[in-house]
C-alpha cells in the first residue's frame, strides 16, 4: 500500500507539471514514482516473484532517469507523456483506493468463474476466493488487469489525435486485455488445481507461463495501438531521443 501512496503522491506534481511545463514539478513527480517503484520490489522478492522485481528494478531506474533529464533538458514531449501517465493514474487509483477495487474483484471472480465454468470446468465462487478440485485461489486486484487498463486507456485517450482513431485504438486494446486476462486468471486457477506442472503448479502457472504470455500480448497489442495511432508512436520515439540527450 506504500507504494500505492507515492505514486499517488506523485500524481499532484505530475499535474502541476502538465499545466505549467514547471521542471522541478516533473522532476519531483517522477522522482517519487520511481520510488513507488522501488518501494515494491521488496514484495515481489518475498514472493520469489523474479520477473516482476526485474520489471520494477528496470521502472525504477528509467523513471529515475527520467525525472532528472527533466531537469537537464525540459520539452514538450516530457509534458505530453507526462499528460497521458496522468490520465492514467486517474483511472487507476479510484480502483487502489476506493471500495471500487473490491467491486472490480467481485466482478472479475464472477467472469473468471463464468469463463472456467463455459469451459467445462466447474469452479466455485465464494467472494474474491475460487475453489476447484479442492484447492482455493483469491482474486486480488493485480489479477483484474487494472494497471495494464489504465495504462491503455491513458496512452490511447489521452494523446492528441484523431478522435475516431483513438477510439479505435482504445476498443482493440482495453477490451482485449480485459478478455485475455479471463483466461489468464482461468489458466492459473486450472493449473494450480489440476497440478498440471507438479507441485510447483501455481508458481509455474502464474509467474512463468502468464507472465511471458502477457509480455508477448501487450507487445502485440501495443503494435496494433502504434498501427492505429502513429502518434503515440513518435511520441515514444521523441522520448527515446529525449532521454538519449538528442532531443526530439
Amino acid at each position: 500500500m506504500l507504494a500505492e501512496i507515492i505514486s499517488a503522491a506523485s500524481m499532484i506534481p505530475m499535474l502541476v507539471y502538465v499545466k505549467t511545463h514547471r521542471k522541478f514539478a516533473g522532476f519531483l513527480g517522477w522522482g517519487l514514482f520511481s520510488i513507488a517503484c522501488l518501494v515494491k520490489i521488496p514484495d515481489y522478492l518475498y514472493s520469489a516473484d523474479y520477473y516482476n522485481t526485474a520489471i520494477f528494478f528496470l521502472a525504477y531506474v528509467f523513471f529515475l532517469y527520467m525525472s532528472i533529464r527533466i531537469l537537464i533538458a525540459n520539452s514538450r514531449t516530457f509534458v505530453e507523456v507526462t499528460a497521458f501517465s496522468a490520465l492514467a493514474f486517474i483511472i487507476y487509483f479510484p480502483f487502489a483506493f476506493t471500495p471500487l477495487g473490491e467491486v472490480l474483484i467481485d466482478y472479475t471472480a464472477f467472469q473468471t468463474a463464468s469463463l472456467a465454468n463455459l469451459l467445462g470446468y466447474s469452479i466455485i465462487k465464494d467472494g474474491a476466493d475460487l475453489h476447484l478440485n479442492g484447492k482455493s485461489v483469491r482474486i486480488i486486484l493485480a489479477c483484474t488487469a487494472i494497471e495494464s487498463i489504465a495504462l491503455f486507456t491513458g496512452a490511447t485517450l489521452g494523446i492528441r489525435a484523431d478522435i475516431s482513431r483513438k477510439v479505435k485504438a482504445f476498443l482493440v486494446s482495453v477490451p482485449l486485455i480485459y478478455v485475455l486476462n479471463l483466461f489468464r486468471n482461468v489458466f492459473v486457477i486450472i493449473s494450480f488445481a489440476y497440478s498440471w506442472f507438479g507441485e510447483n503448479s501455481f508458481y509455474i502457472a502464474h509467474n512463468v507461463i502468464s507472465k511471458i504470455g502477457a509480455t508477448v500480448a501487450l507487445i502485440l497489442i501495443a503494435y496494433s495501438v502504434f498501427r492505429l495511432l502513429p502518434e503515440l508512436a513518435d511520441l515514444i520515439y521523441s522520448l527515446k531521443n529525449e532521454l538519449a540527450g538528442g532531443g526530439g
